[in-house]
Parts: structure tokens; C-alpha cells; sequence
């Protein structure tokens, strides 16, 4: 074999080798590629599983945090609901308590009264000027509650205050109008607790 063939069969073996190595680099880099491509894949799938239960986890904590917070509430609201059944009673029991402090000076005065005229020695007027100041302290403790009188003699008769028991003859009065009065009437804030009993004038 002469030097140019020679020559020639080694360029061909030469490069027949650079196609051959040159094929089996991009197989391996095509193979390093796929190994990339499928650890970085199972790397993603793990992460997105890791961060899926994180979520998971954090939506339980928030969920016990949530049911926590219902339980709790809802035994501070039982709780407010029982104090407050609990002091409307009380209230519905002693709601009148500051009138009766209020009138017990009263009924002491009365008391007082009563045992001095069991005495034989009363003096009647003075009988008459206790009695009178206790009449007038358990006016004054009505007003204070806003309990007023009801005018009755004298006035023109109104059936919304006044209750007619009678009839009176009178020529010195106009007719239609409240001459005595039998039991007094009495409104509490605007309402009538009990209308005055009256006679009133006019023809029977």
C-alpha cells in the first residue's frame, strides 16, 4: 500500500473515530440531560409534596385555632347569658327596694303615732299634727318616685282620672263637676295606678 492511501485510510479512521466519540458525547450529554431532567422532576415532586402537607398542617392549625376560639366564645356568651338571667332576677326582686327605705321613716312615724294614742292622756291635736306629717312624708316619698295625686274637687269630671260613685245635688255648683272626693287617685309617670272615687254634681 503506497503512503498517499496509507494516509488517507488513517484520515478516515481518524475521523471515522472524531464521529464516534463526537456521538457517544452527545449520548452522554443527552443521558446527563435525562438524569437533570428526572432528578430535578423527583426534586419538584417532592417539594410540591412537602409544601402540599405544610399547607395541610398549617389549615389544622387554623381549623384547632378557629374551634378553640368558638368553644371559648361560646362559653364566655353562656356564661354572660346565665349572669344576666341572674341579675334580672335579683332586679325583679328587690326593684322596689329604694321605696320601701324611703317609706320606712313613715311607718315608723305611724307606729310612733299609734302607741301614743293608746296613752289616756293623748292630746288629740298633736295626734292630729303627727298624723299629718306622716301623711305628708309619704307624699313627698311618692313624688319622689314620681307618684302624683289626682286633683279632684273642684275640677270639671273627666272619666280618664276620675270614677264617679255618686251623684250631688247642688245648686251652688255647675253640673258635671267632682263636689267630693271618696278615695284618692294616684298616676305613676303619666299612667293612672288608680283613678280618684268621687261624687260628682248634678240631678239623680
Amino acid at each position: 500500500m503506497s503512503a498517499k492511501k496509507r494516509k488517507e485510510t488513517l484520515e478516515k479512521k481518524q475521523k471515522a473515530n472524531k464521529s464516534k466519540k463526537a456521538n457517544e458525547i452527545e449520548n452522554l450529554q443527552e443521558e446527563i440531560e435525562t438524569d437533570i431532567t428526572e432528578e430535578s422532576s423527583e426534586m419538584l415532586e417532592v417539594a410540591e409534596e412537602s409544601s402540599a402537607e405544610e399547607l395541610l398542617e398549617k389549615e389544622r392549625s387554623r381549623a384547632q385555632n378557629m374551634e378553640d376560639r368558638y368553644l371559648r366564645v361560646n362559653a364566655e356568651f353562656e356564661n354572660y347569658k346565665k349572669r344576666m338571667i341572674r341579675e334580672s332576677s335579683d332586679r325583679f326582686k328587690f326593684f322596689n327596694l329604694d321605696l320601701i327605705k324611703e317609706l320606712l321613716p313613715s311607718l315608723d312615724n305611724l307606729e310612733r303615732a299609734i302607741s301614743h294614742a293608746k296613752n289616756d292622756n293623748t292630746d288629740v291635736e298633736s295626734m292630729i299634727v303627727g298624723l299629718e306629717m306622716v301623711n305628708k312624708m309619704t307624699h313627698e316619698v311618692f313624688e319622689k318616685f314620681g307618684v302624683s295625686r289626682i286633683n279632684a274637687v273642684g275640677e270639671v269630671f273627666d272619666p280618664n282620672v276620675h270614677q264617679a260613685v255618686g251623684v250631688v245635688e247642688s245648686d251652688a255648683v255647675p253640673d258635671n263637676q267632682v263636689v267630693e272626693e271618696c278615695l284618692g287617685g294616684y298616676i305613676l309617670h303619666g299612667r293612672i295606678i288608680r283613678p280618684a272615687m268621687v261624687r260628682v254634681s248634678g240631678k239623680n
